[in-house]
């Protein structure tokens, strides 16, 4: 089971009767509605906000999809992260670098602690304020080369997707050459229903040599980037393992561009659908952080979280968890709970209470949010002062989204100017 499930296959929730209210059986929405899977999650939260589904995997699961409740499941330390608890059904795979046993997404306290105190010391706030320099100057890069293009052209493949991909290569400090096969088996791992079994193994295989050569090379030859740092960063006589520093810059490839192209992609899609917004945003520039944050509760690239398992038996919302119950919660549904956000169906960029859970909550929240956020805001502000024009070449009915089992987000994004 991969880290996350996306939105439209668990548009067909099927609820345990005897335990939860029976639920209608919505089908998947072909393409993206108005709200992502709105009239399934209003009705979860109003008649089963804990409600029996089955995941792809065929394991039961527990369905979160109040706000308070999910961000009850994500903070409480009776949710482990560990899903090789004793009598949790074991959806991943021991050994798996980018979701395996040790990978810090899979920790809990005190094993997630360490991991993240060492993470601080390397990936700072200041750090990546002090990029941002690179990224303006990548981002103009890249819109140059756009502007050259014939309109229409997919945003995706021109800008979305090179920029943060530059971006993160360059601040672990992947060489220049090496950064089109890391981009390759990198995607690989993250849409893996669009690939073979077989493909995703080798994407895997590539992913650990390359990440093991690269840790080899900056150990014996630091040059000051982040993975550089990470390498050689020590808490007292504690330090990173090898296998620690693989699956953690592993993640921290595939997080830092993978989520912020869907990220930018979905903005566009959203500002195209929203013109007033848009509008608003080019008249006061002031609002592109809480407009970042807006895309992110609207639609942000992770629809569910983190799988969790009950370590103990848990009340939330009148329903007994059971120790050894999966519990799946859902940050699409909590982001439009009408109990913390007025309104919630309308995409208001203005919107003052930004306590979504796009990045997640408790330990496990995003250490990269500062560089997505950063990201977000100079592409958007870039874009829309060099192409003012922008729009969307096709309908938007016609913009295709990625499958389930994705990280949430436009498969392509065509616009003209």
């Amino acid at each position: 089971m991969p880290a996350y499930a996306g939105a439209t296959e668990l548009a067909g929730v099927a609820v345990d009767s005897a335990r939860t209210p029976t639920m209608p059986n919505y089908p998947p929405p072909k393409v993206h509605p108005s709200v992502p899977n709105g009239p399934l999650y209003a009705e979860l939260r109003r008649a089963a906000p804990v409600a029996r589904t089955i995941l792809p995997s065929g394991h039961q699961a527990w369905l979160v999809t109040r706000y308070d409740d999910v961000r009850r499941v994500l903070s409480d330390a009776r949710f482990s992260r560990n899903l090789l608890y004793e009598g949790a059904p074991c959806l991943i795979q021991p050994g798996d670098f980018s979701t395996g046993e040790r990978s810090i997404l899979n920790l809990d306290a005190p094993d997630h602690t360490r991991l993240r105190r060492l993470i601080a010391k390397a990936f700072t706030a200041r750090r990546i304020e002090n990029f941002r320099g690179r990224i303006e100057a990548i981002t103009a890069e890249l819109l140059d080369h756009m502007s050259r293009a014939r309109p229409p052209v997919d945003l995706l493949e021109k800008f979305a997707f090179p920029l943060p991909t530059a971006v993160i290569c360059e601040l672990l400090g992947v060489p220049f050459a090496q950064r089109e096969r890391f981009r390759a088996w990198s995607t690989m791992i993250v849409t893996p229903m669009q690939h073979t079994p077989d493909e995703v193994l080798a994407a895997q295989r590539d992913g650990m040599s390359d990440m093991r050569a690269l840790i080899a090379e900056k150990r014996e030859h630091p040059t000051g980037d982040l993975l550089s740092d990470l390498v050689h960063a020590r808490d007292n006589q504690d330090r990173l393992t090898e296998d620690e520093l693989v699956d953690l810059t592993t993640q921290i490839l595939l997080a830092g561009h993978e989520t912020t192209v869907s990220l930018i992609g979905t903005g566009v899609y959203l500002f195209d659908r929203y013109p007033d917004q848009l509008a608003l945003l080019k008249e006061r520039p002031d609002l592109l952080g809480s407009a970042v944050e807006e895309v992110m509760r609207f639609d942000g690239p992770a629809d569910a979280s983190l799988l969790r398992v009950a370590t103990e038996d848990v009340e939330i919302a009148g329903i007994t968890v059971r120790r050894g119950e999966a519990v799946l919660t859902i940050a699409g549904s909590a982001n439009f709970d009408e109990a913390q956000f007025p309104d919630p169906e309308r995409f208001d960029i203005t919107r003052t209470n930004q306590a979504h859970l796009g990045f997640g909550h408790g330990i496990h929240f995003c250490f990269g949010a500062p560089l997505a956020r950063l990201e977000a805001q100079v592409a958007f502000e870039a874009l829309y002062r060099r192409f003012p024009g922008l729009r969307l070449a096709v309908p938007a009915d016609e913009v295709a989204w990625r499958p389930p089992l994705s990280i949430r987000g436009p498969l392509g994004v065509p616009v003209t100017w």
